[in-house]
């Protein structure tokens, strides 16, 4: 499908509910993987896009990516498994084993004859699948997944006959879709060699167990009275240890730290309502008088309620019988625990907690949430250096000879040619602030010899005449010359579906930003969703985060990666405005 260029209709990001959704479709229509394999495949806390492509033929089809890896496609017939995915999850379809050779052919457009896939001696382990049902194909010498495709010959077909088409390449490892900037550099995995299971593997087992020659131990099967029981020959013999006080100590402290934890545990309850009272109780009588107000409900759910739960328990309020948050602070407010007042529409927020309530002196001192190790995320996307430049044109080049038509000159660089070449020629007016017009000069402004003019409408009349660029040196050293002025980073606050505000961010990519690792860092940042998207009718992607993210934006943009405020369209305006 994607050996030939195809074209990028729409970029949406997913929402949480259309992500479990995908799960389900993968578990229903691929029986044979675990949900462990789904979650890890489509994970909850996953950036997921669903990109519609338009392929060389004319037909439509969805790809579904998470984290930057394409996951999922789904064409008319239904979804089917990329090679990144049977990475992960192999057992989702049936594995053929092709030559090496037969590879490279595949990747430039050839389709796989049957002479090209090894067969079992005898068909011993060869997977059982009818025509038309998927399957993919790896290499002898590396287990990890190349090809996915539909079956043209059954497997009882490919076992009998000698010749002939037997796959319909779906997608290939090294085609369009692999090679997609959007995903960086996808790298195949570096695996043992494969091999069909099945009766050859059963068969080397056995023999391996006949040659270890097992005789079993003869007993005595009832011994006299009275007498010990005779000793079993090679039987191995416990050595006891010397006692260890150190040890005993060691072992005392941590059968004390288990009884005390079991008794916390104890007071843990075992219900969801019950459990989200317990880490409200928690969260007064630990962080009560130190948290900042206000505070936002989903900032307290995520970050202070969750924290606290046992690591044994899962804190989940759509389990509960509130359903939802606002409906659990109401219960918390009436009994006089917390106080939670309306910011702005739609977003509720704490203002008042009660620490030194009756239920928080009684509620017994839980343990400090254990703060895990800051993880490395991924590197913040390196800006490129910009400088304004003006390059020569046919009308200035004999004022900048011997240099070409092109060349890009720095303002300061033309400011000192000019000095030099008045100087050099004594074009100076004495006592006057002026310059005299030489017919070099006037030829490039298109006045009079003779003419006298000022050195800032010298200077003006020169660089009006030069083509105003921007030069652009991205990270990785490559230098890029820009033959306009470029676009500033616009951002735009819209409303969408139910009132919700979002703000969009278009135009960063003329600045060499990747947009799924600025949407990681911007998720973070402001604790709310943030994910890659394309308007109606824009040419590029944006970046979209949920809510008024500009003052957020701008500072992040200007202050962190240094980006001039001129770059950054409303930059004062979204600075000055507080957070």
């Amino acid at each position: 499908m994607f050996a030939k260029p195809y074209k990028l209709k729409s970029n949406n990001t997913l929402k949480n509910s259309e992500k479990k959704q995908l799960a389900q479709r993968i578990i229903h229509e691929f029986p044979t993987i675990t949900e462990e394999k789904v979650k890890q495949l489509v994970p909850a806390k996953s950036i997921g896009i669903c990109m519609k492509l338009v392929l060389s033929s004319g037909d439509i089809v969805n790809v579904y990516v998470m984290d930057g890896v394409p996951i999922i496609m789904e064409v008319a017939e239904g979804l089917v498994p990329t090679v990144c995915a049977l990475w992960q999850a192999p057992e989702m379809v049936p594995h053929i084993i092709i030559h090496t050779p037969v590879f490279p052919k595949v990747q430039g457009g050839a389709p796989l004859y049957l002479p090209g896939v090894e067969l079992p001696a005898g068909g011993t382990g060869f997977p059982q699948f009818c025509k038309g049902e998927l399957i993919a194909a790896h290499t002898s010498n590396n287990s990890a997944t190349v090809i996915v495709g539909r079956a043209i010959l059954s497997s009882g077909d490919m076992l009998l006959r000698t010749a002939g088409v037997c796959m319909e390449t779906l997608h290939v490892f090294g085609d369009h879709l692999s090679k997609d900037i959007k995903f960086g550099k996808l790298e195949r995995p570096k695996l043992g060699p494969p091999a069909y299971g099945g009766g050859n593997a059963a068969q080397n087992l056995a023999n391996n167990i006949q040659k270890l020659s097992i005789q079993p131990a003869v007993k005595e099967e009832w011994p006299a009275l009275g007498q010990p029981p005779a000793p079993v020959p090679n039987e191995p013999q416990l050595i006891p240890e010397p006692p260890n006080p150190v040890v005993d100590a060691l072992t005392q402290l941590e059968d004390g730290n288990c009884l005390a934890n079991s008794d916390e545990e104890d007071n843990v309850p075992t219900d969801m309502d019950g459990l989200l009272r317990w880490c409200m109780l928690s969260f007064l009588k630990l962080e009560g008088n130190k948290v900042e107000l206000p505070l936002k409900t989903n900032l307290l759910y995520r970050n202070h309620l969750m924290a606290l739960c046992p690591a044994e328990r899962t804190l989940d309020v759509k389990k509960s019988s509130f359903k939802k948050m606002g409906k659990f602070l109401e219960a918390m407010e009436k009994e006089g625990l917390v106080r939670v007042c309306e910011l702005e529409k739609g977003v509720d927020a704490v203002v008042q907690l009660s620490p030194s309530h009756p239920a928080v002196r009684a509620h017994p001192p839980p343990r400090a949430p254990a703060r895990p190790a800051p993880r490395a995320g991924p590197a913040p996307p390196a800006p490129p250096r910009l400088r304004e430049v003006q390059c020569v044109t046919a009308a200035v080049a004999p004022l900048f000879a011997p240099l070409k038509k092109g060349t890009a000159l720095t303002p300061a660089d033309v400011r000192a040619t000019l000095t030099g070449h008045v100087r050099s020629a004594g074009l100076a007016v004495p006592g006057q602030s002026a310059v005299r017009l030489d017919l070099t000069l006037a030829t490039v402004l298109g006045r009079q010899p003779g003419e006298h003019l000022t050195w800032e409408e010298l200077m003006s009349g020169v660089l009006k005449k030069m083509t105003p660029s921007t030069e652009i040196q991205f990270a990785d050293g490559e230098l890029r010359l820009s033959r306009s002025r470029l676009e500033p980073v616009t951002m735009q606050v819209v409303n969408r579906s139910g009132n919700k505000k979002v703000t969009l961010v278009s135009n960063l990519e003329a600045y060499g930003f990747n947009l799924l690792e600025l949407s990681a860092v911007c998720q973070r940042g402001v604790a709310a969703s943030c994910g890659v998207t394309r308007s109606p009718g824009a040419k590029h992607d944006q970046l979209m985060l949920q809510g008024d993210q500009t003052h957020f934006v701008a500072k992040l943009l200007i202050e962190k990666y240094g980006l001039p405020k001129k770059f950054v369209e409303g930059a004062d305006k979204a600075l000055n405005r507080k957070k």
